[in-house]
């Protein structure tokens, strides 16, 4: 069995736990640099990259070695990387050293990120979706549990849009929601002339009349 840096020792125990905590998709690889030829020295779930221990080191970290631009870096977290068969790992590399700065090891995180990847893509899809208004021309739809609810929202979704309550508003202003609201089926519930008489201020007869003249006017148009 080679001999590993006293200073690498304590962290084959952390490798185990980082794995376990993390789970199969985390491949957690200590490596002794001092052999990069047969660098790792530990590694739990490897099948994430197929390696083992006594792989080399790689050529990302035969360069971190040889670089001096990583002369006071401690890590370099949440690179990309991609495995032989395509597969895309989200990487982070922990710089080891000695007590005169040397670089001795590193400990390095691998996540494969295919299972998460296709859960990405199922949500998204399921969350793509068009809207009512470009779908049908309809703003939304209103999930009332009873009739007379139904019969409010869509009264009130039409008051908004007036800006003032619909007991002042003008006759011409009057037929023109009745026409909005006949547009949306609301002529269609039970009750709805008299619950928009009372919003109204106006006779049931009244209203109807509206409508009439709110219809002819459309049919005029067509």
């Amino acid at each position: 069995m080679r001999k590993v840096h006293p200073l690498l020792k304590p962290l084959i125990p952390i490798t185990k736990g980082l794995a376990a905590m993390l789970g199969p998709d985390y491949e957690i690889v200590l490596h002794d640099v001092s052999d990069p030829e047969h660098s790792v020295i530990a590694i739990e779930n490897g099948h994430v990259t197929g390696r083992t221990v006594g792989s080399p080191l790689t050529d990302f970290g035969l360069y971190l070695l040889k670089s001096p631009k990583f002369k006071d870096v401690d890590y370099i977290a949440n690179y990309m990387t991609t495995t032989s068969d395509g597969r895309i790992l989200k990487s982070t590399t922990i710089f080891i050293r000695d007590e005169s700065g040397k670089i001795i090891g590193f400990l390095c995180i691998n996540f494969d990120t295919t299972k998460l990847s296709i859960c990405k893509q199922m949500i998204d899809q399921a969350l793509t979706f068009q809207t009512l208004e470009e779908l049908t021309g309809a703003e939304h739809e209103s999930f009332a549990k009873k009739v007379d609810e139904l019969l409010l929202e869509v009264i009130d979704e039409v008051k908004k849009k007036t800006g003032k309550p619909l007991r002042f508003a003008t006759k011409e202003e009057k037929i023109e929601v009745i026409r909005k609201l006949d547009e949306k089926g609301f002529f269609l519930l039970k009750g709805a002339v008299e619950a928009l008489a009372k919003e109204m201020g106006n006779s049931k007869f009244t209203i109807y009349a509206y409508l009439r003249e709110a219809r002819s006017k459309k049919n005029a148009m067509l």
